[in-house]
């Protein structure tokens, strides 16, 4: 997520006694000019040194002067810091910044996601995009958050598929896979039971933190939004909900006075390749607020179509290799002595049949790699789990050679439901495996949506993407990774290399009204370099 970042000061600041030392190298400096009344002869340096030595005169008053002076120096820095958006403290950043740019703190807001509702065919689930409104089903959770249904559904053949947001806010209102939520309010008779949460509600996100503020600030600063240019629907799109982490404008895509903007959403705790593509309800306010004639922004002539990402079934996801230097056998690096199995130019371990389930199944290995070391039975394995983006450990009793490039992993108890799947990623195992996975996460978290117009189109020269990604949000997927590896694993990485990606770039979709692609994460697998 891009935020302000404070560049190192473009002033000197003492550090306690350098002034010090400054007042007594120009008093030493002015006695070696003048005679010793003493002897009548020069002070020597033997005599210099004692007389400004540790708690002589001369030192006393010259680290009385260096506490004075560095007490001013810090009350200036506070005040220096405060009138920069990106050191702010929270009262300047919104008693000042946020007063002179006309800029207000956006409050948390409620997640949102699909439920599963038991009822009788045809029954209605009134619903309302008004939150909270007093006319719409509601349900409430087991923690006792509130959800409200969003559109009004009739059930279908005995199930109605509903859309909830929260009515309370932040990141605890974001009910994972197969929570049961309880009818709470205008209750339709058809209704029958508990309705089940399909897939994990993204978008609930707790109030707009002081760097989050900032730096829709600082963007607003560097690119002046006026009269309806760019950065204009950019800041109106980020500041329609908290849980858009930021937008992405393509004006004139479509025809002369059109505009496409594509929201990312802020991840928040969630996990996973999808938890930055806009929900529907985060969708649903972008829509509602930049979209005329019903927009509080905008007037009625201009055409906007607010979109998200093209989702990773239309525009494939990006699987990645990575060949990582560590030490073996440690917690910092490899588990084992002898870390198994190997890549070769990029090809990762795969699972290839899973007919052995719950309690085996067998992998591929790339060809030309080494088979099982010598005395080596029961090599410690993970697994990529893509839909979470993180790695698994396999809890394993032998691994034993099949055939040709074939081995068969014995399990002494399965893994999570769906985590062993034919093209999953097999990798050694390795102590900061999760470090290692939020790092790649977050690498691919810095990146932002391609083009919708292609550099030969005649459109494209005005429709090309604001903000450029030569200045924020890359869109290539590269080397880059192993920076952001080498930051967060420190010593315990030696070296690294980016040896496999299957899309490395978005294309351009083949309509621009229904959204750019953008690399997202997809199977990872380690192997040692």
């Amino acid at each position: 997520m891009a935020t302000a970042t404070a560049p190192e000061r473009e002033f000197r600041v003492y550090a306690r006694g350098e002034l010090r030392e400054e007042i007594l190298l120009s008093f030493r400096t002015h006695l070696r000019q003048l005679t010793n009344p003493d002897t009548g002869l020069a002070f020597t340096e033997s005599e210099i040194a004692t007389a400004t030595a540790t708690l002589s005169q001369p030192w006393i008053r010259a680290d009385a002067l260096d506490l004075t002076l560095l007490a001013k120096q810090n009350s200036e820095l506070f005040f220096a810091d405060q009138v920069r958006v990106d050191r702010a403290g929270t009262n300047w950043l919104e008693s000042y910044h946020a007063r002179m740019w006309g800029k207000t703190r956006l409050e948390a807001v409620g997640g949102s996601g699909p439920v599963s509702q038991p009822a009788v065919t045809g029954t209605i689930f009134v619903g309302s995009t008004t939150i909270p409104d007093t006319i719409a089903y509601a349900m409430t959770a087991p923690d006792g958050k509130t959800y409200q249904c969003l559109f009004t559904t009739p059930a279908v053949a005995g199930v109605a598929a509903l859309t909830l947001q929260g009515v309370d806010t932040g990141t605890d209102t974001n009910p994972a896979t197969g929570t049961a939520l309880t009818p709470a309010a205008n209750i339709p008779p058809g209704a029958n039971g508990n309705a089940t949460v399909t897939t994990t509600f993204t978008g609930g996100i707790d109030r707009e933190t002081d760097a989050e503020f900032a730096g829709r600030i600082a963007d607003d600063i560097r690119h002046k939004p006026a009269c309806g240019n760019s950065s204009h629907f950019r800041s109106w799109c980020r500041e329609s909900s908290a849980a858009i982490e930021d937008a992405f404008i393509y004006p004139c895509a479509l025809h002369a006075g059109s505009v496409v903007a594509c929201i990312t959403q802020k991840r928040g705790v969630a996990t996973g390749p999808l938890a930055r593509f806009p929900s529907v309800a985060t969708l649903a306010v972008a829509i509602a607020y930049l979209t005329p004639p019903a927009s509080p922004v905008l007037p009625a002539r201009p055409y906007v179509v607010v979109v998200g990402p093209q989702l990773p079934g239309v525009f494939p996801s990006s699987d990645i290799v990575l060949e990582l230097s560590m030490a073996t056998g440690q917690a910092s690096g490899w588990t084992d002595f002898t870390p198994w199995p190997e890549s070769n130019g990029g090809t990762p371990v795969t699972i290839t049949n899973i007919a052995g389930l719950p309690n085996n199944f067998q992998i591929t290995i790339p060809a030309g790699t080494p088979g099982l070391p010598a005395g080596v039975t029961n090599p410690t394995l993970m697994v990529w789990d893509d839909a979470t983006s993180r790695f698994e450990t396999l809890v394993t009793t032998s691994t034993t050679f099949i055939g040709g490039v074939i081995y068969q992993v014995n399990l002494a108890a399965p893994p999570t439901v769906g985590l062993i799947a034919i093209g999953h990623y097999v990798s050694p195992d390795a102590g900061r495996r999760v470090v290692i996975a939020e790092t790649i996460e977050s690498y691919f978290d810095s990146l932002g949506p391609g083009e919708v117009v292609a550099t030969a189109d005649s459109r494209y020269h005005r429709a090309v993407r604001f903000p450029s990604t030569n200045e924020e949000w890359p869109t290539r997927v590269g080397d880059s990774v192993l920076t952001y590896l080498l930051d967060a694993l420190g010593a315990a990485l030696a070296d690294g290399a980016l040896t496999g990606v299957t899309v490395s770039t978005p294309t351009v979709p083949t309509d621009p009204i229904s959204g750019p692609n953008m690399c997202t994460l997809g199977n990872a697998g380690i192997y040692p370099l």
